[in-house]
């Protein structure tokens, strides 16, 4: 499903512990304050925070905390979320992006330049150079719109930021580029060939005994 923005007070939202979409059951916060009065024996009384709410998550059962309608623990971003065929080392630098996307875009386009070459390792190519490896990923089908993307943002090119490092011009909008680029990534070089291959054993054992016989002929003609 698509993703759903955690929101005060709404009934279900993508957790920001977890990341799955659920239930968020909400509650008051209190707090107990002594109470004394000349002549009255003291006692404690439950009071309410103002503006104060605490949601569970109905699927993790860990708490997010809002202020004045505010979500304020776990810190989160308005990053984009990892793709689900993501390979799981690059989902762990891209989650660390996303964490401190807020707080520092050049660091999280660093690691997001970093989880760019490791998923170039992943399907195949050295991973020394980027600008080689991207060119080698447009040979073997990547679509040249990715390719010119990651020259607008500077992965490659002639000035290009090496992975890993810090580049002053980044900002916002060039690791909010970067995100969107791994995933399209991931969808064209890993989701997408996984479908296609699914649709294909689908097929009739025999219609796809003609399809191989046929690609060995064309392989064989000079």
């Amino acid at each position: 499903m698509n993703y759903v923005a955690p929101e005060v007070g709404k009934a279900g939202f993508h957790c920001p512990h977890c990341n799955m979409y659920a239930n968020q059951v909400w509650f008051n916060a209190l707090h107990m304050e002594w109470i004394a009065k000349p002549g009255i024996d003291g006692r404690h009384q439950q009071i309410q925070v103002p503006a104060l709410l605490v949601a569970r998550c109905s699927h993790c059962s860990k708490y997010s905390i809002w202020l004045g309608g505010i979500l304020v623990a776990p810190e989160v971003s308005g990053a984009p979320l990892p793709h689900p065929e993501m390979p799981d080392d690059i989902k762990s630098d891209f989650d660390e992006a996303r964490r401190i996307f807020a707080r520092s875009p050049r660091s999280s386009a660093a690691l997001l330049r970093l989880a760019i070459q490791k998923l170039c390792i992943h399907l195949g190519h050295p991973g020394r150079n980027l600008n080689d490896d991207i060119g080698r990923l447009v040979e073997n089908g990547l679509p040249v719109q990715i390719q010119r993307s990651l020259d607008i943002v500077r992965v490659v090119g002639n000035n290009q930021v090496h992975p890993g490092t810090l580049d002053v011009r980044d900002d916002p909008e060039t690791a909010t580029r970067l995100f969107e680029l791994v995933n399209l990534i991931v969808e064209d070089r890993i989701s997408r060939p996984k479908q296609i291959e699914a649709l294909y054993l689908k097929l009739p054992e025999g219609a796809r005994k003609q399809v191989e016989e046929r690609d060995a002929k064309v392989a064989k003609t000079p």
